[in-house]
């Protein structure tokens, strides 16, 4: 178990997850990059150009990075296979490099995207073969980092959501498509295992804590397709107010995506669980704590 006063690199503070790192965590513990979005206290580092020796040699030392960069966006990948590989890949080996010269262990935040999305529920030990080219920039990064070294963490992240009203991701987003609209399309056939992002940031805490060694998955404890999700979601606001919304049961496949899309990509949290001790937010905990915090403001705001 590392000494919990070491500090550690956060590679890609600007991010969801590296915001909500910063917000709730000691800064005292660690020394936050950003690329194109400055924040109070962070380092400038591009993983394309920069050097992370320069950061350490300036910084002192530290025992692990949490390495969060890259394009995380499919669809972005994969129109423009070049920019996305030097920056999800090239960039990351050069990178994982550099922190096995220095004697920093590498925790790497991977993708639910591995998977092929045949079969769902998948645990560590099953094989992964992506079938989106982001997944396959994630796995080769996998591959490279356990071939160089032993001392490591990769903690492959399900789709990640916050509770913050307007914060645009799954549920919230949700939340404000069925309080703007009257219907719209919603996937019946698309499975995974969606993950709050502050058991993402437990999880890794609990990774570094105790140098987990190998592969994780960093998930929800169930699987639901977003359909299933979306009920949930209506059920729970339908106790604030009435919610004039029908949602469109249609395949994932009805959508014009760049890439076809994995059917079930779910993930079993339960060799992390056991190991750092934790406990994942279930979805309709989730549901009922963003509409309790959205419709109770809506209604303190309108007296």
């Amino acid at each position: 178990m590392t000494d919990r006063s070491e500090k550690f690199l956060l590679l890609g503070g600007s991010s969801f997850v590296g915001r909500a790192f910063m917000a709730a965590v000691d800064r005292k513990r660690f020394v936050a990059t950003y690329r194109g979005h400055p924040f109070p206290g962070g380092y400038k580092f591009d993983v394309v150009t920069d050097d992370i020796a320069d950061l350490v040699g300036t910084e002192g030392e530290f025992a692990q990075a949490v390495i969060l960069l890259g394009d995380t966006q499919p669809d972005s990948c994969f129109a423009d296979p070049a920019r996305s590989r030097k920056l999800n890949v090239d960039s990351i080996l050069r990178l994982i490099d550099r922190l096995c010269e220095l004697g920093i262990r590498p925790v790497f935040a991977s993708s639910e995207f591995v998977f092929d999305g045949a079969k769902g529920d998948y645990v560590e030990t099953d094989t992964a073969e992506p079938i989106l080219l982001y997944g396959a920039q994630k796995l080769e990064v996998e591959r490279y980092l356990e071939s160089r070294t032993d001392d490591f963490t990769i903690l492959r992240l399900a789709k990640i959501y916050g509770l913050e009203p307007g914060d645009g991701t799954l549920f919230t987003g949700m939340l404000d498509m069925v309080t703007s609209k009257t219907e719209a399309p919603c996937a019946a056939d698309q499975r995974f295992s969606p993950v709050w992002v502050g058991d993402v940031i437990a999880a890794t805490l609990a990774a570094m804590d105790h140098c987990l060694p190998g592969t994780y998955h960093v998930a929800g404890p169930v699987s639901m397709s977003r359909l299933e999700l979306l009920d949930a979601l209506l059920s729970e606001a339908g106790k604030y107010r009435r919610i004039d919304f029908t949602p469109r049961p249609c395949s994932i496949h009805d959508f014009d995506l760049p890439e076809k899309r994995p059917l079930d990509v779910s993930m079993r949290p339960d060799k992390l669980a056991r190991a750092g001790s934790l406990d994942f937010m279930a979805p309709a905990e989730a549901c009922r704590k963003i509409c309790e915090s959205a419709f109770q403001n809506q209604n303190r705001m309108a007296t």
